[in-house]
């Protein structure tokens, strides 16, 4: 239903003074004001608000569709408390109801404008602000309202952020998200986010919180990157839990002490937590950020990368989470992998979180999301930015929102303050240009990090780069969760059965990244490796066909159809043993025989685990010369040579 100008006929006009009903008035010739806010005093001052709905034309002219706080300030005398009284407004009304990104103050200071460019210098999260005089409302035409709208658009760079969003007047996109959350956690179950650097996932954090707070839930954010928290042993870490959970809460401080043996710090923590909630009468939700940081191998100290503290302490965690009580903890994963509640084991013991926790990764903007980004914060600084060129701007970055911002911040740096002025495709190119470098920067950062800690997937990145589809295929046969990752995070897409990159500046940056052969001895090294490739692989087929033997026939179509996809079902469905483990024709991949390895169970020894032997099986696949083109490392090749000598003490007759 359309807005027209107006004044809503319960509006309670008599509260304001005959100058602010002035303003009023000459407001409603393009608002509809539709009603008043409650006084606000803070200190000795007393300001009167109201909210005002943009018609049409004023909401396509301004790009914005709900209703606006209006506020009075009668003093000479700008003072911050005043912005405060702006924020104290809008939580007197629903977030879906009031857009908190744009506010109009009006004030009696007569340097109004400058006063609040100034602050805002400060704190460049904060709301756009529009000044006016009481005076401006003297004015015998209308234009000074839009005006005063145009000449507060340079105040700040709004595309420039780099850290985190803390507030969501910027926040675009991930609403669902946010919600989704917060849906689980009153539901009693908990949740996952993941994505890679600058996605934008402390960005969410934030906005749960703030969600969370506003709905009546209570949350504790645990920094896993924090040497505070990773440094702590598995006891010590549930004790925070506690002590955390007791102060948001509010309630009274506790010496804690959980105790120093496994069954006594489980036992403690869960008598302890169940008091905490159910002396509250609540439930809470526990934020783990940087999730990787207690994880198996990634953490970022050695008694969660390599002891057993991952294992006592979620072991303890789900125990807790499975009691049947009246009120819960629900947890939230956030991190870059969801390798911890992918794994089926944790250090051979079955993993207490697998699937603890559905894997949903940070999206990327969609077109729609990354229009509203670009043309709402775009119009705010006096650049226009038509169709074809946001269209263009989502293809380079995928609708990734950091990129974006900072290609934009590079648009408004170059174009000139003689505005509002459009902007052209080739000036967004010739942006694009001069953000390059920072731009690649913080893309070869995100790839460096891909491959330290995944570097399965980086491997498929660099195989796609390639064109190599077989490698490619063969690792998805193996794992598939490794493409469902890399299209998680936006990286990849999926046409058909195509796979290809997700957006235009990854598949540069990946292919300008490809390691240089070194120039001396690799036509040799490689025939080495071929060479032990192909003994081991014969010695594996030997010892798997040993160990089929001994299975019945049932036994056997079964630990075959469990490592198969169902293609290869269809394809291998009537083979036999000595067929599928022919020295010279065996029809069986590599990837299958590393599965028949793992479930068979059998070939680990003292000095090395199923979990090694399955690594070093894998390292040797992905070393072909075939998949590499014949590029190897120097730290790649001698991790390569540790894989086979492994694998050879295991398969290999001695010599």
């Amino acid at each position: 239903m359309a807005t027209n100008p107006g004044v809503n006929s319960n509006f309670q006009m008599i509260t304001f003074t005959p100058a602010e009903r002035q303003a009023i008035m000459r407001l409603s010739r393009h608002f509809y004001i539709t009603r008043a806010a409650d006084t606000i005093t803070i200190g000795n001052s007393t300001y009167r608000a109201f909210l005002m709905r943009p018609t049409e034309a004023v909401s396509t002219v301004l790009n914005v569709e709900r209703e606006i706080v209006v506020l009075f300030s009668d003093y000479e005398t700008f003072e911050s408390r005043t912005l405060r009284a702006i924020d104290m407004v809008c939580d007197q009304f629903d977030d879906v109801r009031v857009d908190r990104s744009l506010r109009f103050l009006i004030s009696r200071d007569k340097q109004i404008e400058s006063s609040i460019r100034h602050y805002l210098s400060q704190d460049p999260e904060y709301p756009i602000v529009i000044p006016f005089n009481y005076d401006d409302f003297h004015a015998s035409n209308e234009d000074f309202i839009f005006n005063a709208v145009r000449r507060n658009y340079l105040i700040r760079d709004l595309f420039g952020y780099q850290s985190p969003l803390k507030h969501e007047y910027f926040f675009f996109g991930r609403q669902k998200l946010v919600e989704h959350v917060i849906d689980l956690h009153k539901s009693g179950q908990n949740s996952g986010l993941f994505g890679l650097r600058k996605s934008g996932k402390t960005s969410t954090i934030y906005a749960i919180q703030r969600r969370a707070k506003a709905t009546g839930c209570r949350t504790i954010l645990v920094d896993c990157q924090d040497p505070a928290i990773h440094a702590k042993r598995f006891g010590p870490l549930l004790q925070y839990l506690v002590t955390e959970v007791r102060r948001e809460l509010n309630l009274r401080k506790l010496d804690i002490d959980l105790g120093s043996s496994p069954d006594k710090i489980s036992e403690n923590f869960r008598r302890l937590m169940n008091d905490a909630l159910a002396t509250a009468d609540t439930d809470v939700l526990i934020i783990f950020d940087e999730i990787e940081n207690i994880s198996p191998k990634t953490a970022a100290s050695a008694h969660w990368r390599e002891s057993d503290d991952a294992l006592l302490f979620w072991q303890t965690v789900r125990s807790f989470f499975q009691s049947p009580r009246k009120h819960k903890l629900s947890f939230c994963f956030v991190g870059t992998n969801p390798h911890l509640i992918e794994m089926t084991k944790l250090h051979e013991i079955d993993n207490p979180v697998y699937l603890f926790a559905p894997k949903t990764f940070i999206p990327m903007l969609s077109p729609a999301e990354t229009s509203e980004l670009v043309t709402r914060l775009g119009y705010f600084m006096g650049l226009d930015f038509e169709a074809s060129v946001v269209s263009y701007i989502h293809q380079r970055f995928g609708g990734h929102p950091f990129f974006i911002r900072q290609l934009c911040s590079q648009i408004h740096k170059k174009t000139s303050l003689n505005r509002p002025r459009g902007v052209s495709l080739a000036a967004c190119k010739e942006a694009e240009r001069d953000a390059g470098a920072d731009i690649h920067g913080y893309l070869n950062e995100i790839l460096s990090t891909l491959k330290k800690f995944y570097p399965d997937e980086h491997s498929m990145l660099e195989y796609l780069a390639k064109s190599d589809v077989a490698t490619f295929t063969d690792l998805y046969r193996y794992n598939p969760a490794y493409v469902e990752h890399l299209i998680g995070y936006g990286l990849v897409v999926r046409r058909g059965d195509d796979y290809e990159f997700g957006f235009d500046a990854i598949a540069v940056s990946v292919k300008a990244n490809f390691i240089k052969p070194p120039a001396s001895d690799l036509d040799e090294r490689w025939r080495q490796i071929g060479s032990r490739r192909n003994r081991l692989e014969e010695e594996i087929r030997t010892a798997l066909y040993r160990w089929s033997s001994r299975l019945s026939s049932e036994e056997w179509a079964a630990a075959l159809d469990s490592s198969l996809s169902a293609k290869r079902r269809t394809e291998l469905s009537s083979i036999g043993r000595r067929e599928a483990f022919s020295r010279n024709n065996s029809p069986l991949y590599f990837m299958e025989i590393l599965k028949l390895v793992q479930l068979s169970g059998e070939f680990s020894t003292g000095a090395a685990s199923q979990s090694e032997v399955a690594s070093a099986m894998d390292e040797v696949n992905k070393k072909r010369a075939d998949a590499h083109a014949k590029e190897i490392s120097e730290p790649e090749y001698k991790k390569l040579v540790a894989a086979f000598e492994l694998l050879e003490d295991i398969f290999l007759p001695p010599a």
